[in-house]
């Protein structure tokens, strides 16, 4: 299924203070499915930044259950 990224945030619970320093900085994403529904997901930010996952991108999720970019023509 496809989803597309509506917001992407800092997630406020586990802001710096409050993680170790071998912690990843999390965020919140937010998704709409192809059926209009939304689904929040909490995701390492240096992950979406590594994959240039940004809000208004077309994503799904793969076998992993980790975020990446659709391609088109699947």
């Amino acid at each position: 299924m496809r989803y597309q990224v509506m917001k992407i945030e800092e997630d406020i619970d586990f802001g710096c203070e409050e993680r170790s320093e071998n912690q990843p900085v999390m965020a919140i994403v937010v998704l709409k499915d192809e059926n209009g529904r939304e689904s929040r997901l909490r995701k390492e930010d240096q992950m979406l930044y590594d994959r240039k996952i940004e809000e208004g991108d077309t994503v799904i999720l793969n076998e992993n259950g980790e975020l990446q970019k659709a391609i088109f023509g699947d």
